[in-house]
């Protein structure tokens, strides 16, 4: 049976899962904070790997699961498909003479990333302040769980060596990789890759299946053209960035849950409510229903808050740390009311 990364059973089957036609997808349960997938494609004599994951422990453990079909096609190219550090900070376990490909906003967005060494201190900081008990200390503890399974005192970045604009294809052992900028949506640079001639698509961060999204750039309709764009590619076959690989369908989920949450934040902007407020009453409506069993429904403030800002023409959330402080105690708040609802 397979487990999370924090020990709990999962509910779908992780490890390396077979697609066809030399195709293959890193499946991470339950798919919740860091819990990312990734990609193989095997060609002749030569295999691309789409992502790496949050840790170089967990990157080891992929390429090691991997080793029995690379190793007659050692990986010569890989895709990071965004700037979130759970899809490229394992990137130091490729081999050398890989190369690392991205989207020109990704490199970018990469560069101001917080360094694995913040990371490591906020989780420190988290177990301590975790330990005071009541509301003071429930952000520490929702922050301790979230970064708990992950190592990034080890981790050295490595960066992508080449960029693209708008399109590419990347070609690999005889096949084609076909690489589509769709950002800014979820980051600044989000891509997508599709292997036509297998009918796959590696969606990464712009589909998450029964998990709740995180908006950390926006705006809201960049996401749904991403979506749409998913659809017109006609692959049977999609690889979220987070939760078990899907068909179509759960593209549509995904538009869906966008398109309501975009008409429930509109009318919470039109009443002038905060996030956490607009959050608060969106998660008591109705529509609600649909989604409350989706992991994580307390991320959704985040999103709302992303939304809100683009909706009074200030732009992105700010890519800072006392930001994303902010930001996840308003999720701790949200969790603890979803909890006593």
């Amino acid at each position: 049976m397979s487990t999370s990364l924090s020990g709990a059973a999962a509910a779908f089957d992780g490890g390396l899962r077979p697609l066809g036609s030399g195709v293959f997808a890193w499946i991470q349960p339950d798919g919740g904070w860091g819990e990312s997938n990734a990609g193989l494609v095997v060609g002749d004599g030569a295999s691309a790997v789409i992502d790496t994951p949050w840790d170089q422990r967990l990157a080891r453990g992929m390429l090691g699961a991997m080793a029995e079909h690379t190793d007659g096609a050692p990986v010569r190219l890989a895709v990071n498909t965004h700037s979130d550090g759970d899809h490229w900070w394992g990137n130091a376990e490729l081999p050398e003479s890989t190369t690392i490909v991205t989207s020109k906003e990704s490199l970018a967005a990469m560069k101001e990333e917080a360094p694995p060494k913040e990371l490591a201190r906020l989780r420190r900081l988290a177990g301590i302040s975790g330990k005071v008990p009541g509301r003071s200390g429930e952000m520490g503890r929702y922050v301790r769980s979230m970064l708990g399974p992950f190592d990034f005192k080890g981790v050295q970045l490595r960066l992508p060596e080449e960029t693209y604009e708008g399109r590419s294809t990347e070609h690999v052992g005889g096949r084609a990789l076909e690489l589509r900028t769709v950002g800014p949506a979820h980051t600044l640079g989000d891509l997508v890759v599709h292997v036509p001639d297998a009918g796959v698509v590696f969606a990464a961060d712009i589909l998450f299946v029964g998990v709740t999204p995180v908006m950390w750039a926006g705006p809201v309709s960049n996401w749904i053209a991403a979506l749409d764009l998913l659809l017109e590619l006609d692959a049977d076959t999609i690889v979220p960035g987070h939760g078990p690989v899907c068909g179509p369908d759960g593209v549509r989920a995904m538009r869906d849950y966008w398109t309501w949450l975009e008409e429930a934040v509109l009318m919470q902007h039109r009443f002038g409510h905060s996030a956490r407020q607009a959050t608060l009453e969106i998660v008591r409506s109705d529509g609600f229903g649909a989604y409350r069993d989706w992991l994580l429904p307390e991320r959704m403030v985040i999103s709302v808050t992303a939304m809100l800002r683009h909706m009074a023409g200030k732009g992105r959330v700010p890519h800072t740390a006392a930001m994303r402080a902010a930001l996840f105690d308003q999720v701790s708040i949200v969790k603890r009311t979803l909890a006593e609802a």
